[in-house]
């Protein structure tokens, strides 16, 4: 067996070699996730995220007892058949929460300027909330909260949301400015329907928004993008505005990360823009395409409830779609991770704040309206709904054999978190295995 990624920090000192016992039974842990090679087999382990390679001789012992193998016992992908091995993900997890660092001020701020957008997006989560801009007042109060609250001499990270932040963009350039002008180093990212960039947007954007990076949605061709986004008093088609604002951000060194929104209404049309995007930026290296499934769990008060022969058609498609994106250059897979994943997103993490447009803060952009635990203008913090943030639901059925499960952390407050469908948890497990064929095959350095 050779081992080509060891047991990530801090497990090597917490984590004790598990010592074979003579006649017991042992079985694979569930965490192991197996990928085939022509050296061998590929085993990784989800909760220590440990790699090994097993060659064609030990892959034979592997099949037949796992314990066979010398090195799988110690290193915990075989234990005995009465093992708990959801207690022991639970205590990892626990260990490596209460190892890890303590946040020393906000480094990562996600900012509301509007929840105002110029799109009529019938899948929108946000559908029938209050649509306010931020004012120059609560602008200049969220830089001092920033310049007050940010980690050390660390470059401040910012992402602009909405809404469409570039409804009410004179507040981005109005906090960038006072982040300037107290010597805040920072950098942002931004969620756009990208319609409202023009040229002079894009130049302020990259000098002083320090803007790095777009996430732009496309919903289909043309015809299917423009009916999907029923923009607000639209002048001209709003898709190859779009495409064209995205030639602009390109040349100008923004990363651009095109999202595709697959459903049943789209997706055999979405194969059709692949090849329209393919044609269009496959040779820019700041272009990427992803694709993300729109049913019960997006959080959209229209979302469509699905079948389950439904669900199973919507993700095969999606495969097909990811296998064509990355023949065409616009995608490839997620880098391998090689730490312990500690938190689920920017809900459960300390180093990270949401600023509404009227200046209140919260944990998730996805409670605009309440659960704020602070305002910018304020020094009190209502540490209960940090706290209900980072509360977990409870373990289901289909936790107990599911190899993700490490890396599964299902928040209470998460609508996407009360379903697990087993189409979705095979899909990220297709994921992953495409993550280690393709580490392997390159010997990346992980994260």
């Amino acid at each position: 067996m050779r081992t080509i990624l060891n047991m990530a920090d801090p497990l090597p000192g917490l984590l004790a070699l598990q010592c074979p016992v003579e006649g017991e039974l042992y079985r694979l842990m569930h965490f192991i996730v197996q990928q085939p090679v022509e050296e061998g087999l590929l085993l990784y382990h989800v909760m220590t995220k440990a790699l090994v390679l097993l060659n064609p001789d030990e892959v034979k012992q592997f099949e037949k007892d796992p314990s066979a193998v010398p090195g799988l016992v110690e290193g915990w992908f075989a234990v005995p058949y009465s093992h708990d091995d959801l207690k022991l993900a639970r205590e990892v997890h626990a260990v490596g929460k209460m190892l890890s660092k303590p946040a020393k001020g906000v480094s990562s701020y996600a900012i509301l300027p509007t929840t105002d957008c110029n799109a009529r997006c019938f899948y929108c989560y946000e559908k029938g909330r209050s649509r306010i801009p931020m004012s120059s007042e609560t602008a200049k109060a969220t830089a001092q909260y920033i310049i007050r609250n940010r980690n050390g001499e660390d470059t401040v990270k910012i992402r602009w949301f909405g809404g469409e932040p570039l409804y009410n963009k004179k507040v981005i350039t109005l906090i960038c400015t006072e982040l300037k002008k107290a010597g805040v180093t920072y950098r942002s990212s931004m969620v756009s329907n990208g319609l409202l960039f023009d040229e002079p947007t894009v130049v302020e954007a990259v000098e002083l928004w320090k803007l790095k990076r777009v996430q732009i949605t496309l919903d289909g061709t043309e015809p299917v993008y423009n009916r999907i986004k029923n923009y607000v008093n639209p002048e001209g088609s709003a898709f190859s505005m779009v495409l064209g604002n995205i030639r602009l951000l390109v040349n100008a060194g923004v990363e651009v990360s095109i999202r595709l929104n697959i459903d049943r209404h789209n997706a055999d049309d979405l194969f059709l823009l692949a090849d329209q995007i393919g044609a269009e930026f496959g040779s820019s290296p700041l272009v990427r395409v992803y694709s993300h499934t729109l049913f019960e769990a997006c959080n959209a008060k229209a979302a469509v409830t699905h079948s389950e022969a439904q669900r199973r058609e919507l993700f095969r498609k999606q495969r097909l779609l990811r296998v064509k994106l990355r023949e065409l250059g616009l995608s490839s897979p997620r880098r391998l991770s090689h730490s312990l994943k500690l938190n689920h997103c920017m809900a459960d993490n300390d180093s990270s704040v949401v600023i509404l447009p009227d200046g209140h803060i919260g944990k998730c952009e996805h409670f605009s309206e309440s659960e704020w635990f602070s305002h910018v203008s304020s020094c009190e913090i209502d540490e209960s709904v940090i706290a209900s943030f980072k509360e977990l639901c409870p373990d289901l059925e289909a936790c107990g054999e599911c190899p993700l499960y490490p890396d599964c952390i299902r928040l209470s407050k998460c609508e996407e978190a009360v379903h697990c469908y087993p189409e979705e948890r095979e899909d990220k497990l297709l994921n992953l295995q495409d993550q280690l064929l393709s580490y392997y095959r390159s010997h990346e350095v992980p994260d």
